[in-house]
């Protein structure tokens, strides 16, 4: 059976997070591999905290991230992060991690990639991956955009160039194009427009009501 992407990305996140070690930086301001070692955990292994991420005016989960990290060591979070995971948790079963962690690995897995002084260009994914990735996209945008109230069309990169392959996400007046791939459309819904390889076309007042959006997740 074919490797999920939910469980490739959540390998190969685990395994550059090894590798460049607790203190790398990443896109998501203020913290490190270690920051996001301990998030990934307590995200699908400590129902408290997960509270706290819906609901982040309550501050729990940032308390329970810090004491996990001054409890644990990064290498131990890690090997955590990398079985899954535990007791009762919903992200155990399979069809949940595949639409709860496909897009929260691999925004992360770049996040990891792409914080560093040097820039660093999107990865070149397997069609399966791109695919889920570009569903996901779609799926997510007209919530993420609803407060726009412009039209919005997704418009998908395939191999490097512009396909016609569309989605219209949001409807109203001055319509806005992202294009992009399905991957950098992905972060850039999921607020990291300085690292999201994407182009915004349309009329110029349509295109300051996107860009006044806040997408940080």
């Amino acid at each position: 059976m074919a490797e999920s992407v939910a469980r490739s990305e959540r390998r190969e996140l685990c395994e550059l997070m090894t590798t460049l070690g607790p203190d790398a930086p990443t896109l998501c301001e203020g913290w490190t591999a270690h920051h996001l070692a301990a998030h990934l955990h307590i995200r699908e292994s400590d129902p408290l905290a997960t509270v706290g991420v819906v609901m982040p005016f309550l501050k729990i989960t940032d308390k329970r991230m810090h004491k996990l990290m001054t409890e644990m060591s990064f290498d131990d979070l890690v090997e955590l992060v990398a079985k899954g995971p535990t007791g009762l948790s919903p992200f155990r079963i399979p069809v949940v991690d595949a639409k709860a962690n496909s897009a929260e690995f691999f925004v992360h897995h770049e996040d990891l990639r792409r914080g560093g002084p040097y820039p660093v260009g999107p990865r070149v994914l397997p069609p399966q991956t791109d695919e889920i990735l570009w569903n996901t996209a779609v799926g997510m945008a007209g919530f993420r955009l609803r407060k726009a109230k412009v039209g919005i069309i997704l418009q998908r990169v395939r191999d490097g160039r512009v396909s016609d392959e569309q989605a219209l996400v949001a409807t109203g007046r001055t319509p806005v194009t992202v294009t992009g791939e399905p991957g950098e459309l992905l972060l850039w819904l999921f607020g990291r427009e300085s690292a999201a390889q994407v182009q915004l076309t349309g009329p110029a007042n349509g295109l300051a009501r996107v860009r006044s959006i806040s997408l940080a997740i």
